[in-house]
């Protein structure tokens, strides 16, 4: 089951377990540390400068702070701000100084980050109130299996929902059954306490065998589960983080069914590996009498086929033709009846031609329909197309197989997987392209130029040519527009053609107001890359693609001013919306 020393997502929350229990409940904080100098950044993580906040008016910098809906934000956005929250950085000073860092850890919760969160906690001298970051380090234990060594920890007297349930899981524990029934009887009418908790608890009390589904959604929640011996099911997957999720797919005493489940959820958020993901599939269709029944259960079934072995032709003395050419394979099959040259004229005597089909295509058909059948959001199709990355790579990419070469290549760039995408654009045969895909391979190409390691003149040339010849619709128009935008944000040669069109375009997008955008240009050029991120992020909203070109243009060049290179190139992939081409 869900074992101890499992969880290998909340190891960075475990930094300071090594702390007595009295110094983990009861430090009031280490003044000796700067709070905004700390480093919470992970291993090999670039730190978004130390002028973060410092460059900045604190009161500013809180109004920015406070427009900036976490949940709305895509994921490089969702990068790019944890990033520069979790960097070590010069502080603010002044009276809106503790405000600000209250935000900062109210918005690092708010991403997950709550091992950052809580080790940030440990340098106030006051906690905000409503924090309670030894709570979330004994949660992140209990996920851990630690249950024991969070009792032992645990202080009495601490007050709260969260504790009020860990000493009836903790008295529950310890078979204390008298000081078991109290606990619960507390624990359920502190606010914010679920039934389910009080239910299972007086379950486990009872010794009753009518017991409710597990839930894994906090530590408190599988500690509680595990103590009960209640059963994971689809609503108890539900219930689950992506990390979690992460972790009952690869415990081999949960059922494989459930288990694929959990992969799903936490593939869709980038927490599982690709390769673990696969070999569950891997498990699955060797499982005895096995059928598929999802479309990326039979392109795994397809994919793991092998050609079949051609044997060595059989040498036979053949008769004097009677008629015209003949198919001597189809002659072979049995499945053919003879015919006798007085029945049928000789122009009958060829045999029907077997209109069969490669393994190659076969695989290309089944990958193409498992895309095009994963879930309608982006993170499921993302997570669909970082599964079968690997398979794209190997596919060979000729008459059989190009077909789906504009579906393969959106996927791979989607991913990141530009040299992918650039292999099945080559496959084309540009003699046969229609102009629809003729539109969208330059497309493809132009977006995959941009993390490119060349950016030819000439290269920008021809997609721009392509774009603007074969792109006759007012969506494809805008599209092209767009990507020339981005195009510009990147340094990229632009070609007259494409500067002429630009000029001349009059498309109706979401503008951020002009005075906005040159002052956060102009933060990101005076050493005030949080100030120029906040305000950003409070303008695009989470919806790069409605921006217009030149504010986009001007989005990417922030981003690389403030050394966000990597999270400017991922943006600019969610402004194209090349994942929707996938399902073309």
């Amino acid at each position: 089951m869900f074992s101890k020393g499992r969880c290998a997502g909340y190891a960075a929350a475990l930094v300071l377990a090594v702390l007595p229990a009295n110094a983990q409940i009861e430090s009031a904080g280490l003044d000796d540390v700067d709070s905004w100098g700390v480093s919470l950044l992970e291993r090999g993580e670039q730190s978004l400068g130390d002028q973060v906040w410092s460059g900045s008016d604190g009161d500013y910098l809180l109004e920015l702070l406070n427009a900036i809906d976490v949940d709305q934000l895509t994921v490089p956005e969702r990068d790019v701000l944890s990033r520069a929250l979790r960097s070590p950085a010069n502080g603010l000073r002044g009276d809106d100084a503790a405000a600000v860092l209250a935000k900062r850890l109210d918005l690092l919760v708010a991403l997950g980050e709550d091992g950052a969160a809580s080790k940030l906690a440990r340098q106030f001298d006051e906690p905000p109130e409503g924090f309670d970051g030894d709570a979330i380090l004994s949660d992140r234990r209990l996920a851990n299996g630690d249950l024991d060594v969070v009792c032992r920890q645990m202080d009495p007297a601490a007050e709260g929902a969260f504790w009020a349930q860990l000493r009836a899981i903790c008295t529950l524990s310890d078979e204390d059954y008298a000081a078991a029934e109290l606990s619960i009887e507390i624990a359920a009418q502190q606010e914010g306490v679920e039934p389910w908790f009080s239910e299972t608890a007086i379950a486990v009390l009872a010794e009753s065998e009518d017991l409710p589904d597990a839930r894994y959604g906090s530590g408190l929640e599988i500690a509680l589960s595990q103590l009960a011996g209640l059963p994971i099911t689809e609503d108890t997957i539900d219930s689950m983080t992506p990390e979690i999720a992460a972790e009952i797919a690869g415990d081999e005493d949960i059922d494989l069914t459930l288990r694929l489940m959990a992969a799903s959820k936490a593939a869709a958020a980038g927490a599982l590996n690709p390769k673990a993901h696969r070999r569950l599939y891997a498990d699955l269709i060797e499982t005895e009498g096995f059928e598929p029944e999802t479309a990326i259960e039979a392109a795994f079934v397809v994919l793991a086929r092998e050609p079949e072995a051609v044997p060595e032709p059989e040498v036979v003395a053949l008769a004097q033709s009677t008629g015209g050419p003949r198919d001597l394979r189809a002659m072979n099959e049995d499945w053919i009846e003879p015919v006798q040259p007085e029945d049928v004229s000789p122009d009958a005597l060829e045999a029907e031609t077997v209109d069969e089909i490669s393994l190659a295509e076969e695989q290309a058909l089944a990958v193409s329909e498992a895309l095009r059948q994963a879930g309608g959001r982006q993170d499921e199709l993302l997570a669909v197309a970082r599964l079968l990355q690997a398979d794209l790579g190997q596919l060979a990419i000729n008459e059989d197989t190009r077909f789906a070469a504009i579906p393969f290549a959106a996927a791979l760039l989607s991913v990141g997987d530009q040299a992918g995408a650039v292999r099945w654009l080559d496959g084309l045969d540009e003699d046969e392209i229609s102009n629809v895909d003729a539109f969208d391979a330059a497309l493809l190409r132009g977006y995959a130029d941009i993390g490119g390691a060349e950016r030819s003149a000439e290269a920008a040339r021809a997609v721009a040519d392509t774009l603007l010849e074969t792109g006759i619709e007012p969506g494809q128009q805008e599209q092209a527009l767009r990507l020339m935008s981005l195009w510009s944000g990147f340094d990229m040669p632009m070609p007259v053609r494409a500067r002429m069109v630009l000029a001349d375009a009059d498309l109706q997008s979401r503008r951020i107001a002009s005075g906005k955008m040159v002052a956060i240009e102009a933060a990101a050029r005076n050493d005030a890359p949080g100030e120029a991120l906040f305000s950003l992020l409070g303008e695009t909203r989470g919806q790069p693609q409605q921006l217009s070109g030149a504010d986009l243009q001007d989005t990417i060049e922030v981003l690389r001013l403030i050394d966000a290179e990597d999270e400017a190139q991922q943006l600019a992939l969610e402004a194209g919306e090349i994942w929707k081409l996938v399902r073309r």
